[in-house]
């Protein structure tokens, strides 16, 4: 097998026993880190302290993993109401997390006859939750189940019907709310009247016209 120290220098190739007995020398450990390679590739190190780091590795793995993000509840055709309104508050709670919630009900027996009731249990626990959460994937029968994804709402909108109302949009994951007002736009004013209107449905005399009514008028005289 090849040998590897713990700063990773090549200790050459050499057999187990060789590489047991310069561990004890050393205090540590032998570890085959390369188990398909040819030949084998072992490591000397501290084994109680590999096994915390690649336990933290696969915890922070986890941790970032989508599916470790989705939940599961489970129901049943003939759940009570006090039942029903637990799980319901669980999914809401998981929903509020931004975690996807898998919803399972499950048939047993007789129940299997019964579908319809697992359908409306479904229906129905979508439209409580729909101000948390979107169904992402309608009830399905599978087997001796129904199936149905929520994910969780990334954002809201508040809708405006005309001019002068508030938009108001919700961030995706908390934050400051921001108001966006929409003003009407200014209606232009009507005309200024005339400063000397004539006769109702006439329209005013010009200058002209008033010279000429004056001369007939000093005629007449």
């Amino acid at each position: 097998m090849r040998l590897i120290d713990k700063d990773g220098n090549h200790l050459g190739i050499m057999p187990l026993r060789d590489a047991l007995a310069l561990a004890q020398q050393r205090g540590l450990d032998v570890v085959e880190v390369s188990p398909n390679a040819n030949p084998s590739v072992c490591k000397l190190l501290e084994y109680g302290k590999f096994r915390y780091e690649q336990t933290k590795q696969e915890r922070e793995a986890r941790k970032h993993s989508t599916s470790w993000r989705i939940k599961q509840v489970k129901f049943h055709v003939n759940i009570s109401e006090h039942d029903y309104q637990i799980k319901v508050h669980h999914v809401v709670g998981f929903l509020e997390k931004h975690m996807k919630t898998k919803v399972s009900l499950m048939f047993r027996g007789r129940e299997m006859a019964h579908q319809e009731l697992g359908m409306q249990i479904m229906q129905r626990l979508a439209k409580e939750v729909q101000t948390h959460g979107v169904v992402e994937s309608e009830p399905k029968m599978i087997g001796r189940s129904i199936h149905m994804v929520i994910s969780p709402l990334s954002g809201k909108v508040k809708p405006h019907s005309g001019p002068g109302e508030a938009s108001v949009a919700q961030p995706e994951s908390g934050g400051r709310v921001m108001a966006v007002e929409v003003k009407a736009a200014p209606v232009s004013a009507p005309p200024a009247p005339a400063s000397n209107p004539g006769p109702a449905g006439r329209a005013p005399l010009s200058s002209l016209e008033m010279a000429f009514n004056r001369a007939q008028s000093q005629k007449t005289s």
